[in-house]
């Protein structure tokens, strides 16, 4: 099981930048916020809001500018890592996104509670060994 998480999500703060070198071939999923991208030699100017993707269709470089706080990841969008047919719509790449992220999410934490499970059993372990034999001190009252 792989309890890494393949896609995380990047925040952006208002105004700031995100510069992806040659991203031709992935796209970027708004989950929340609203950016603004621009291409090298493209005249587009290419705003996205939550819920919404856009796949690079040329090398270079690739501005992704917040216009408020925002959070999105970068997906490969070609046949390799995503089921989804070069037709697929803003709204299916969406929710393939939000699925990957989901199911990354549940391994990381089935991989957390079985790490906590083993430690609560250990500690517990250790609670019902009887105790290590102490010698007896005898004490004697003086009247």
């Amino acid at each position: 099981m792989n309890n890494e998480l393949r896609h995380p999500l990047t925040d952006l703060t208002a105004g700031s930048v995100l510069r992806v070198q040659d991203g031709e071939g992935r796209a970027i999923v708004v989950f929340e916020g609203q950016v603004w991208i621009t291409l090298e030699n493209d005249p587009r100017d290419i705003v996205l809001a939550a819920g919404e993707s856009f796949s690079v269709d040329r090398p270079g470089l690739t501005l992704v500018q917040a216009c408020r706080d925002s959070k999105l990841i970068l997906v490969e969008a070609g046949p390799r890592t995503t089921p989804l047919s070069a037709a697929a719509g803003s709204h299916e790449l969406h929710q393939w996104a939000r699925t990957q992220r989901s199911a990354a999410i549940g391994d990381a934490l089935a991989k957390g509670l079985t790490a906590l499970h083993g430690a609560v059993a250990r500690v517990f372990a250790k609670a019902s060994m009887p105790p290590s034999p102490r010698p007896l001190a005898l004490c004697t009252a003086v009247r």
